[in-house]
């Protein structure tokens, strides 16, 4: 018995050294020719892709001050494809908004990275806690089976020529499967199982197992909601967006003067707020994943800003950017504006949401700066400029009811 235990098991192991081998082999081969055609696209930092250069230094410097984009942003890595799909929305954009839809874009891609990598630790979790069986040669097929299955993404991660820590061209697999996942399924006309069955497919393509894909179809879709509905034109009213807004910015002072800047934000904005969360639902209803990136809530982030803080000086009224919006009252903010030069001075109104439950991750709506502008200096008069403080609400109020 013992005999026919050794040969059993003896020719069992050896036939699937074997396998294992050829399927090693096709491993290599394979998937050497799949990094080696990833290795083809063209890699660019989102600085060359949005045109960045010296003269949007003091910008970009008071963008990562009030933590509207990060320190690093303009060194990250895209391919030319991702760069495309970064500046779409934007085709003329200004530098302001070029640098904000680099960063919800690079943001985007974070979400569904994040999200994917949550997703594969929680499976590998359950998959310790399962009893393992003990059929040794069964074990041993299965691993031969599932590294067949997963050889694409396994080839991604051959190491990279120029050392930028995994992946090809310095950008890592689960990157390029979160540039994949966010190019398509875009058509809001579409139906939800569409979308999320295109994305899906494209991050499988991409190397992701079934986990990973549905984890990051579904968080790339509550994305794609999320920037649909917040561009959406509001119905009988003139502002830009689903929420209602009226910003009221003042076009010339002068010299050492001090003029007031401010922003509504009409209570049906929560409303509406509460009509994507629905959406949102939906989309995890129909998901075959339980992990989402996206938790909308109610506070939303006003941030006023010179292009150059030397030039212009900005005070806010408030005691923080962010507020919690209202069902029943309008919500406002103020500023104080200083002119420290004369000349045209750039100035942009950043408006941004929370899109986490803790609220540390903000997001700005799409075309964002939605104020982005200049205001004429003009030399100081001989008269006497006294900032009055009067409050600008009453002819706001008397606008939005014209």
């Amino acid at each position: 018995m013992r005999a026919y235990i050794d040969r059993y098991f003896f020719r069992t192991g050896a036939l699937a050294v074997v396998v294992v081998a050829l399927c090693l082999g096709w491993l290599y081969y394979d998937g050497a020719a799949q990094a080696d055609n990833a290795a083809d696209d063209t890699v660019v930092k989102v600085r060359t892709c949005i045109g960045a250069n010296d003269t949007s230094a003091p910008l970009e410097e008071a963008l990562i001050k009030k933590d509207i984009i990060e320190e690093d942003l303009l060194q990250t890595k895209v391919t030319k494809d991702a760069c495309k799909d970064m500046l779409d929305s934007i085709p003329n954009g200004s530098p302001a908004r070029k640098f904000v839809a680099a960063q919800n874009y690079i943001q985007e891609l974070d979400l569904i990275v994040g999200v994917m990598d949550k997703a594969s630790d929680e499976a590998a979790t359950r998959g310790t806690d399962q009893d393992s069986s003990s059929d040794e040669s069964l074990n041993l097929f299965q691993i031969i089976a599932q590294t067949s299955a997963q050889a694409p993404a396994l080839a991604q991660y051959k190491a990279p020529k120029d050392g930028g820590g995994g992946g090809t061209g310095g950008i890592k697999p689960t990157k390029r499967q979160a540039v994949a996942a966010a190019g398509v399924g875009e058509d809001p006309d579409a139906s939800i199982a569409d979308r999320l069955r295109k994305k899906d497919d494209a991050l499988q393509k991409e190397g992701a197992n079934d986990t990973e894909a549905a984890a990051g179809a579904r968080c790339s879709l509550e994305v794609n909601v999320l920037d649909e509905e917040l561009a959406k034109k509001s119905k009988g009213h003139k502002s830009k967006g689903l929420y209602d807004i009226e910003p009221l910015m003042p076009e010339k002072m002068q010299h050492k003067d001090t003029k007031q800047a401010g922003l509504l934000v009409l209570p049906a904005t929560k409303e509406r707020f509460k009509e994507i969360r629905r959406k949102h639902d939906l989309v995890g209803e129909t998901s075959e994943s339980d992990s989402g990136c996206v938790k909308l809530t109610d506070l939303m982030s006003a941030t006023l800003m010179p292009d150059d803080s030397k030039k212009l000086g900005v005070d806010r009224d408030q005691p923080d950017d962010v507020r919690k919006l209202s069902s029943e009252r309008t919500t406002k903010w103020n500023w104080y504006i200083n002119a420290h030069q004369t000349g045209k001075l750039g100035l942009e109104l950043v408006l941004r949401y929370a899109i986490s439950k803790d609220s540390q991750q903000f997001r700005a709506i799409p075309k964002s700066p939605i104020y982005d502008g200049e205001i004429k200096v003009t030399p100081e008069s001989d008269s006497t400029h006294k900032d009055k403080k009067e409050s600008w609400w009453q002819s706001i109020f008397g606008l939005l009811e014209a």
